[in-house]
């Protein structure tokens, strides 16, 4: 199987993760907090840059861990100071899908713990 083929899905996760940015921001009551959503989906598209670009048994994968970590910091921070409940699971969504970006990443690579 192809490195392109195993890291297929921690780009889905990241699909994923999009497709519930997009619920989370059109259904916002804040407008004030659209920059910080704008900033986690740029961060969510700069780990997707860095995981399309690992090639070979040797790729280091650092980087794109780093910036998934981000996108976690940056939902936490979202999701803490939400004042909607009904949106905890789309929080969640994001969460679960940086998580399996972040395992499927290690796994294609044979890293992580």
């Amino acid at each position: 199987m192809a490195l392109t083929d195993e890291l297929a899905p921690a780009l889905q996760a990241l699909d994923d993760c999009d497709e519930a940015l997009a619920r989370l921001d059109a259904g916002c009551c804040d407008p004030g907090r659209s920059p910080s959503v704008v900033r986690l989906g740029a961060t969510i598209g700069e780990a997707r840059s860095l995981i399309e670009v690992l090639a070979g048994p040797s790729a280091d994968s650092s980087a794109a861990i780093h910036r998934l970590e981000e996108a976690g910091s940056q939902i936490g921070r979202l999701q803490v100071t939400c004042c909607a409940p009904n949106r905890l699971p789309l929080y969640a969504s994001i969460l679960e899908g940086l998580t399996g970006a972040q395992l499927a990443v290690n796994r294609a690579l044979g890293t992580g713990h």
